[in-house]
C-alpha cells in the first residue's frame, strides 16, 4: 500500500507539471523517451524500461519493484515553401520555434503476476508557423498548432512466464489553434501578391477531451528472441471554442465575419505497432518493427460556426483531407559498452499519409527519414538517457487550388533536429 500511495502521489505531481505543455512539428509523434528516440522507436519488442507504458505496456512485467522516469524532447524544425504565381515567386520561411513534448512514466509491481503502469506523453502534435503573416500562402494558413497530451494508466498481467498482456485507458486533451487570412473580395480573388493590409484575420481556438483504449502483448520466445504488439485506439474529440475576426472592413462584411462560437468533430486515428528483438549476445540487441496509423479516419476537418457568423445563419466550414493509412518502419541497435553505459543507433522511414490532391501548407513535407543516436548511463538506482535525431523530409509539389489558398510551387523539404533527455529512478 505504501508503494501504491507513493506511485499515485508522484503521478499527480507529474500530471500537474506536464499537462498542457506539448506541441511539435508533424502530426503523429513518437518521441516518448530518449532511449526510444535513439533507437528509432524500436521499443515494442524490448519494452523493458518505464517508457514501455507508451511503446508496449505489456512489457512492464519485465520491471521489478517501482520505477519512475521523466523527460522531454526538444524538436527544432525548419522548412521553406516556394509559391509560383504568374511571373513572380513568393517564398515562405518557417518561423524558428522549439517545441518541447514531455513524457513521464511510473510502473509498480502489485503482485506476482500484476503490474500497474501510468504515463503522460504526446501522441499527436502539429506546429507550423511562417515568419510573416503576409506570406503568399496566408489564405490557407500562416500559423497552426494542434497540441495533445495523453494520460494513460494500464494494468499488465503475466499470463505465463513468457507471455504478458496489458489493457489501459487513454485520456487525451486536445487544443486547436488555426490562424489564416481571408480575402474580403472572395476566394476566387485569392492571390499571393494581394496587399495584406486589406486582409481579414481569422483566429480560431478550440479544445476538447477524448477517451480511448490501449492494449499490448509481449512474448519472450527464448533468451535470444522476443516480440511485441501494441495498440492505441482512435480518439474522438468534440472540440468547442471561438473564432475571432479582426480587420473586417465596414459594411456588410461586419455581419459575415463576426466573432462567434465554433464546434467540430476531430477523429484522431488508431495505431498498431509491431516489434521483434534479437539478442545475439548479452551485449547486443537489434529490433525491427513497424507502425500502421489509420489516417483514413482523418477524412475532413469540419468546423461549425454559430451566429452571428454569416449574418446569424451559421455555416459549416469543411476542409477535406482524404488522407491515407500510412506505415512507419524502424530498426534500432543497442550495445552495452560497459556496466554503466549503453550506445544506441536507429533509423526510421516514415511514409506520409497526404496525397498530392490534398496537400496543404499545414504540413509542408512528405515522406521522412530519421537518423538517430544516443547514449544511456545507469548507476545505483539512476538512469540518464540522451538522444539526437536528424529528420530529413522530402519535397512537396503543389498544384493550384485558388479557393483554398494553395498555389503552384513546392516545399524545399524540411530538416528537423530532435534532442531528447530522460531521467529515471528505481525504488
Amino acid at each position: 500500500m505504501k508503494r501504491l500511495c507513493t506511485l499515485l502521489l508522484a503521478a499527480g505531481l507529474l500530471l500537474a507539471a506536464f499537462t498542457g505543455s506539448a506541441s511539435a512539428e508533424g502530426f503523429a509523434l513518437y518521441e516518448w523517451g530518449a532511449r526510444g528516440n535513439a533507437l528509432g522507436g524500436s521499443m515494442v519488442g524490448r519494452a523493458d524500461d518505464p517508457s514501455a507504458v507508451a511503446f508496449n505496456p505489456a512489457g512492464i512485467t519485465q520491471l521489478e519493484g517501482t520505477h519512475v522516469m521523466g523527460g522531454f524532447s526538444a524538436i527544432i524544425p525548419s522548412s521553406t515553401v516556394e509559391i509560383n504565381h504568374g511571373a513572380r515567386s513568393y517564398e515562405g520561411e518557417g518561423a524558428f520555434n522549439i517545441w518541447v513534448p514531455p513524457h513521464g512514466y511510473m510502473t509498480t509491481q502489485l503482485s506476482d503476476n500484476m503490474w500497474l503502469g501510468m504515463g503522460i506523453y504526446t501522441r499527436f502534435g502539429l506546429g507550423s508557423e511562417y515568419d510573416d503573416s503576409s506570406w503568399g500562402g496566408r489564405y490557407n494558413i500562416y500559423n497552426v498548432g494542434i497540441q495533445t497530451v495523453s494520460f494513460n494508466p494500464n494494468l499488465a498481467f503475466k499470463l505465463t512466464d513468457d507471455l504478458s498482456a496489458a489493457i489501459g485507458v487513454e485520456v487525451m486533451g486536445l487544443k486547436l489553434d488555426m490562424k489564416k487570412k481571408i480575402n474580403p473580395t472572395g476566394k476566387a480573388n485569392n492571390a499571393p501578391g494581394n496587399n495584406p493590409a486589406g486582409d481579414i484575420d481569422s483566429d480560431l481556438e478550440a479544445d476538447s477531451y477524448g477517451v480511448g483504449l490501449t492494449a499490448g502483448l509481449h512474448y519472450r520466445l527464448n533468451d535470444q528472441w522476443a516480440a511485441g504488439v501494441s495498440y492505441k485506439s482512435q480518439v474522438k474529440h468534440k472540440a468547442r471554442g471561438t473564432n475571432d475576426f479582426s480587420n473586417v472592413p465596414a459594411g456588410p462584411l461586419q455581419g459575415v465575419y463576426a466573432d462567434c462560437d465554433v464546434n467540430g468533430v476531430v477523429i484522431l486515428p488508431d495505431m498498431i505497432s509491431f516489434g521483434v528483438v534479437y539478442y545475439p549476445t548479452p551485449e547486443w540487441s537489434i529490433e525491427a518493427g513497424a507502425t500502421l496509423t489509420r489516417w483514413s479516419l482523418y477524412d475532413n476537418l469540419p468546423i461549425y460556426h454559430s451566429a452571428p457568423f454569416y449574418n446569424g445563419a451559421g455555416a459549416m466550414v469543411n476542409s477535406e483531407k482524404e488522407w491515407n493509412d500510412a506505415w512507419r518502419y524502424n530498426v534500432g541497435v543497442e550495445y552495452k559498452a560497459t556496466d554503466w553505459m549503453d550506445l544506441r543507433v536507429g533509423y526510421v522511414y516514415d511514409v506520409s499519409p497526404v496525397d498530392d490532391d490534398h496537400v496543404d501548407y499545414l504540413i509542408p513535407t512528405q515522406d521522412r527519414q530519421l537518423y538517430s543516436t544516443g547514449v544511456g548511463f545507469h548507476w545505483d538506482s539512476y538512469t540518464v538517457d540522451l538522444s539526437y535525431t536528424y529528420i530529413v523530409a522530402s519535397e512537396v509539389e503543389y498544384s493550384q487550388r485558388t479557393s483554398e489558398g494553395i498555389f503552384e510551387g513546392n516545399s524545399k523539404g524540411g530538416r528537423t533536429h530532435v534532442l531528447g533527455l530522460s531521467v529515471g529512478y528505481t525504488f
